[in-house]
């Protein structure tokens, strides 16, 4: 896969990357960094997620570290000429390595092997609470259109920021 700028690396992740991954997600509000330590429950889902065709987890390298990451799930649609359809998730830099170019680098690798791979429509869905945080301004300098209204229904826990966001 190909890297963008001079130090950054991109690639797809794999089982050795889990514990990479996990410290992205805990970096993504702040630049502190806990030790990251994956639970059993983690490390299935992680292989499971591996393991299910069309499912991609891009990376973001700098000097080794993971500093972002993406993933995108890829599958048959018999609409719009019967081309594949993704959805893209997870989009997450860490904080202290934010605007500097590493999630637009992340979605234009994963969007040009989407196109490579034939698909007609790619869908994101982003909160509303990233509308000041320069995350809905990425997503339109890429071609994005917010043109649909996403509904989301938690059939579990509700994340803490989205509580937080609720109450806003």
């Amino acid at each position: 896969m190909k890297s963008s700028g001079s130090d950054l690396k991109l690639r797809l992740a794999g089982p050795e990357d889990l514990l990479g991954v996990l410290g992205v997600h805990s970096r993504r509000d702040s630049a502190d960094s806990t030790r990251v330590v994956a639970s059993k429950v983690e490390a299935d889902t992680w292989a499971h997620m591996l393991a299910v065709p069309g499912l991609s987890v891009y990376l973001a390298e700098l000097e080794g570290d993971i500093v972002g990451t993406a993933s995108a799930l890829l599958f048959p649609n018999v609409t719009y000429e019967c081309h594949p359809t993704a959805i893209i998730e997870a989009v997450v830099v860490a904080f202290p390595y934010r605007r500097r170019g590493i999630g637009a680098a992340l979605l234009r690798c994963l969007l040009q092997d989407m196109r490579s791979a034939g698909c007609n429509k790619v869908q994101l869905l982003s909160h509303k609470r990233h509308s000041g945080d320069g995350a809905h301004r990425l997503y339109t300098s890429l071609g994005f259109e917010p043109e649909a209204e996403g509904f989301r229904l938690y059939l579990g826990k509700v994340p803490d920021a989205v509580e937080q966001a609720r109450q806003q």
